[in-house]
């Protein structure tokens, strides 16, 4: 009997010991004073114990009941660096970490993770959106600063649209289908749900959760026990396109029952910006609910949305900032003694997501997500028919029109000509023209018998509709390797129609082309925008408030991907090798039948499909503990967007010959190095693209023979090379003291001479839905991406007493106009009958094809501010001024306008000032001041 108990006995050691349960330990201190932290989140990240704790008085923390196992520890909260590292816990009754030494920074206490401004959010008439915002909570030296600083003057990493980064939410991708970039007024106001995402990959950095694009991977966990538990306010005023911003969070924290509850709001507001004439109107809303049922499953249900009205601003000729400043905006006029903008951005697009969290066991877990997002996007914009464009910057309302003269180009203007110049100038400067005269537009319609508008405002409407399911598999196949698995399906149905919004005191808008006619029974007509409308003839064609103009279709896009992703770890290097497999489908569904293209405007189009695929790796060299070198190479091939599919959608389902997925491949090295007082970054990066599209509106003059049109251009093959070095350096040379500098100097170029495509209803009349003339000779341009190189030097002091204060220096270079391809055609040169046009010669061909670089320019930052501990409760104050300097001369970005259609007028100084490039400018000196309370 002993013996069997004694063996009972040993049976059940060795059974608790196999499944002992550890408490795990340690105290949170100030690195600079040694004083203990308290109130900062801790959390295991691992595949079972998922709960945060919060330091205490003395700054302790514990975990109870931890299983074997390796995790992640977690330390953030407001005023310090996130701090990480990996713990392994086998057979222990206690791990106690002991002083875990943290870093002060201020710049944690009240940013969220998206700092993209609203100022750079990408209009339909800019091209200058900086992506550089989703870099921010990097621990990267070079990824912060470059995000911080040099990111709040358009800089972009490595020169790549923010069309490349991959934004997702539970890890549902959040991109559009139409232009591959995220929406971020989508879920804007909502730092406190975004302030730190659950991953954030650099570049073609290796991703759990997705293979990611040229920019990096950023993952949102919206399930409200990864967030900050408890009441958060906030209230902030700035000056640039909105005045002020408040938030409300309300977090339970995952109670004992299982909960969790969040809530979060915000509204920013402005009833005029920094821009002349632009207002600002945004509410934002987050709802989460996180059930933990046991240790192995979790659901979150997540709804979130953001209600946005703003109008925009227009960029300018130099010709307009001369005459009016850089605040000057040209959609503006005065109505019934109120400001009145015809550039009304509309955005509301829900989305809600159903999130199972499934922990399969401590070495495994599976996620799965379902999603779907709707509602809708508009832009207006003045339209008319048969009348003058109303726009004040219009060509013909401009001092310069009067100076210019067809049979006398460069020659000395006449008195006449002088004197109407100087007549416009003046009526320009005094405000008499320079704005929309909405009075005028109103007697105009009034004046029209038959109740048609002469004038009136539309919108181009996008409705979205998108489901996804996406599903990732982690797990560790042994001690040393790691193993990811995902998938994901979306369908995407997109109505885009033109809609008629106020007919300003007329009755109802002609659905007819009044640019281009037809004989119909020996009698001249306009071409109807849709033959199938059965009204009788009274009302045939005749569109009222409300209803669809123009042109109504939609876009039926399905995606498909499988992602597989293995890490291999050892002493010296890890290895990780990821790869991709994807399918996209798109079609086009016209609800019109134009009738200038009865045959491609209605009903179903051909199936447009893509078989994608990539590959990636990453190399990490161990050197010790402080040095390493990282290698990373990726090569895939990307399917086209819908915009790049169907180039003039709203005519017609005529896609160019020859479309294909684009070829990408890209390629970095860096030495790292990771001292207690110094983090040091160098990197070379290679980047190749192929066989990409580019797509624009507008019209050209003299296209061979000297007609006008209004084009979509297309430019097919086009290849893009982006090459540079990134050197970033941060060192702590005093406890209270850091020093930051950061160097990025790029050359980004194209590198083939791509195929250009026009699509023009005059081509269309003639039975021609496009016309290719031939190559575009775009090799060795530069990319207009922004500054190509810039520089920043910082320097920051903590006070142990919980203030900071911080200035920059920032300098950037390169920065070059978006060239027209179509001048750098041979029908730029060539008449009519194809012969080269009688004035060429070569030095006046390189003037008028020259790429312009605007100015390099030196910008001073300054940031402070103070937190505060009141009992339980913290608060703090903070603020920045950027370009203190008030430096007004910095341009953001240009593009060529494409007006400029032959050689006889691009070398005309007075046509060249009426057409040249279009301009964003910096604004000047702008704040932003912040104010929170937190319990």
């Amino acid at each position: 009997m002993n013996k069997l108990l004694l063996s009972i006995s040993l049976f059940a050691a060795t059974v608790a010991m196999a499944q002992t349960q550890t408490k795990v330990t340690g105290v949170a201190k100030n690195a600079a004073t040694g004083e203990e932290v308290y109130n900062l989140t801790v959390r295991l990240g691992g595949v079972v114990v998922n709960d945060a704790a919060i330091t205490d008085r003395i700054g302790y923390f514990q975990f109870v009941d931890v299983p074997d196992g390796v995790y992640k520890l977690q330390i953030y909260g407001v005023g310090y660096d996130p701090y990480e590292k990996e713990i392994t816990i086998i057979g222990q009754a206690v791990l106690d970490l002991g002083d875990i030494k943290l870093t002060f920074n201020p710049n944690t206490a009240e940013v969220g993770i998206i700092t993209l401004t609203d100022d750079e959010l990408s209009d339909d008439e800019s091209t200058t959106a900086s992506n550089s915002g989703l870099l921010q909570s990097s621990r990267d030296v070079f990824a912060r600063v470059s995000a911080y600083e040099l990111g709040s003057y358009w800089f972009k990493p490595r020169g790549l649209d923010n069309k490349y980064n991959d934004v997702m939410f539970n890890g549902v991708r959040m991109n559009k289908m139409d232009n591959g970039r995220a929406t971020f007024n989508n879920w804007g106001g909502l730092n406190d749900v975004t302030r730190r995402p659950d991953e954030l990959t650099y570049g073609i950095e290796p991703s759990n959760y997705a293979f990611g694009d040229l920019g990096g991977v950023t993952n949102f966990d919206t399930r409200p026990s990864t967030m900050r538990k408890g009441v958060s306010l906030a209230y902030s005023s700035t000056n640039r396109s909105y005045r002020n911003r408040v938030m409300a969070t309300y977090n339970t924290g995952l109670m004992n029952n299982g909960w969790a509850f969040m809530v979060s709001g915000s509204r920013r507001w402005a009833e005029e910006g920094i821009i002349e004439g632009t207002s600002y109107d945004a509410y934002a809303y987050y709802l989460g609910i996180e059930k933990k049922f046991n240790e192995h499953h979790t659901l979150n249900f997540t709804s979130f949305g953001a209600p946005t009205r703003r109008t925009t601003g227009s960029p300018n000729t130099q010709e307009v900032v001369d005459m009016k400043g850089i605040y000057y905006n040209s959609y503006w006029g005065w109505q019934d003694g109120e400001k009145r903008n015809e550039r009304i951005k509309k955005t509301f697009e829900p989305v809600n997501m159903l999130t199972h969290h499934w922990n399969i066991n401590n070495k495994s877990k599976l996620t799965t997500t379902l999603s779907y997002q709707f509602g809708k996007e508009s832009g207006s914009r003045l339209d008319w028919f048969n009348a003058n464009n109303p726009s004040p910057t219009y060509y013909g309302n401009m001092p310069s029109y009067y100076l210019f003269d067809r049979d006398n180009i460069n020659g000395t203007p006449t008195a006449f000509q002088q004197a109407n110049h100087d007549r416009v100038l003046g009526q320009w400067q005094n405000g008499e023209i320079s704005q929309l005269n909405w009075g005028k537009l109103y007697r105009a319609n009034s004046y029209s018998k038959d109740g048609h508008a002469v004038y009136w405002l539309t919108a181009d409407v996008n409705e979205d509709r998108t489901a996804t399911a996406y599903t990732n598999f982690q797990t560790e196949l042994a001690p040393n390797i790691d193993f990811t698995l995902a998938a994901s399906y979306q369908n995407t149905r997109s109505k885009l129609y033109r809609e008629i919004q106020d007919l300003l005191g007329a009755d109802y808008v002609w659905n007819t082309d009044d640019f281009n006619t037809l004989v119909d029974n020996g009698t001249s007509r306009y071409y109807r925008y849709n033959i199938l409308d059965t009204r009788g003839d009274s009302e045939r064609d005749k569109i009222r408030k409300g209803e669809k103009q123009e042109y109504y279709y939609e876009i039926n896009r399905d995606y498909a991907d499988l992602y597989s992703q293995t890490k291999v770890k050892s002493k010296l290097l890890d290895v990780t090798i990821g790869m991709k497999a994807a399918y996209t489908s798109f079609y086009r569904d016209g609800k019109f039948q134009n009738e200038m293209y009865k045959d491609s405007s209605y009903g179903k189009s051909k199936t447009y499909d893509f078989w994608d695929f990539g590959v990636k790796s990453n190399f990490l060299l161990k050197l010790d503990g402080r040095n390493f070198v990282q290698a990373n190479v990726m090569y895939q091939t990307e399917a086209p967007t819908s915009d790049e599919i169907f180039p003039n959608a709203r005519m017609n389902d005529v896609t160019v010959e020859g479309i294909e997925s684009a070829k990408i491949f890209s390629s970095d090295l860096s030495y790292v190095l990771r001292a207690p007082r110094i983090k040091a970054r160098a990197t070379a990066f290679y980047t190749r693209t192929k066989d990409e599209i580019e797509k624009s509106f507008g019209y050209i003059d003299g296209t061979g023979d000297e007609s006008r049109l209004f084009v979509s251009e297309v430019t097919t093959g086009v290849g893009k090379e982006y090459l540079g070095t990134e050197l970033a350096i941060e060192a702590q040379v005093l406890p209270v003291l850091t020093i930051s500098a950061v160097a990025s100097i790029g050359q980004y170029v194209y590198k083939d001479n791509p195929s250009y495509n026009l699509y023009s209803d005059d081509y269309g009349v003639q039975g021609i839905p496009y016309k290719n003339f031939g190559v575009a000779y775009m090799k060795n341009y530069k990319v207009a991406s922004g500054p190509q190189s810039g520089f920043s030097l910082s320097a920051e002091y903590r006070d142990p007493k919980f203030w900071w204060v911080g200035v920059s220096g920032n300098y950037l270079m390169n920065n070059y106009v978006d060239p027209a391809p179509y001048r750098r055609t041979l029908g730029f040169l060539t008449n009519s009958n194809g012969s080269v046009v009688d004035n060429v010669t070569e030095e006046g061909l390189r003037e008028v094809l020259k790429q312009e670089k605007f100015s390099d320019e030196f910008m001073l930052n300054v940031n402070l501010g103070k937190t505060f501990r009141i009992g339980k409760y913290s608060a703090g104050i903070s603020g920045t001024v950027n370009n203190v300097l008030n430096n007004k001369n910095y341009v953001t970005g240009g593009f060529e306008q494409m007006r400029i259609g032959n050689y006889s007028n691009a070398i005309d100084k007075n046509y060249q000032r009426m057409f040249g490039p279009k301009m964003f400018y910096g604004m000047g000196t702008t704040y932003f001041a912040n104010v929170y309370f937190r319990f």
